[in-house]
């Protein structure tokens, strides 16, 4: 008598599933983006867009006692983080946390950088810059106390968002 089917296995072990063993996994990707060297030069572009803005403060002082808070150059400091963190960093995804943190406090660096200014101007360099943060910090603390309002605050939040914001954009690109 003729089977129509094959025969089936028995009871126990399966037979062999056809096409043989699966392919290999693919090797993971390459790491892309060295976070320490972007944590460093997102440092030295904190400090350089703090010492930009701490001179635009510097350049917008009159001789009586007056200057002008600008929210572009605070948000400097931000930019520079963001691209030091996009190019360098990778897909880090703790780096744009990083640069919301940087970027504000390159912010606010550069104000108390630029009060630091304006005195060494107003006293015709008798205060120098390093003497009116280590001697006349209080006058620092009081200045930026008083300047501080709802503007500054969101300067400073407008510096840690670019900061964020590039790191996501060059991180993932």
């Amino acid at each position: 008598m003729s089977q129509p089917y094959q025969q089936q296995p028995g009871p126990g072990a399966p037979g062999q599933q056809p096409y043989g063993a699966p392919p290999p996994y693919a090797q993971p990707p390459a790491a892309s983006g060295n976070t320490g060297l972007a944590v460093g030069v997102g440092i030295v572009a904190m400090i350089v867009g703090a010492v930009i803005y701490g001179a635009i403060m510097r350049a917008s002082g009159g001789d009586a006692g007056e200057y002008t808070l600008y929210a572009y150059p605070a948000a400097a400091a931000g930019i520079l983080v963001g691209l030091a963190f996009g190019k360098l960093g990778g897909r880090n995804p703790a780096l744009p946390f990083v640069a919301i943190v940087l970027g504000i406090l390159g912010a606010i660096m550069g104000q108390f950088l630029g009060y630091a200014m304006l005195i060494n101007h107003w006293t015709d360099g008798q205060i120098g810059i390093a003497t009116a943060f280590t001697d006349e910090f209080d006058l620092l603390k009081e200045a930026f106390k008083e300047d501080f309002d709802a503007l500054v605050a969101a300067m400073y939040a407008v510096g840690g968002a670019a900061g964020f914001a590039l790191t996501k954009r060059l991180g993932n690109g």
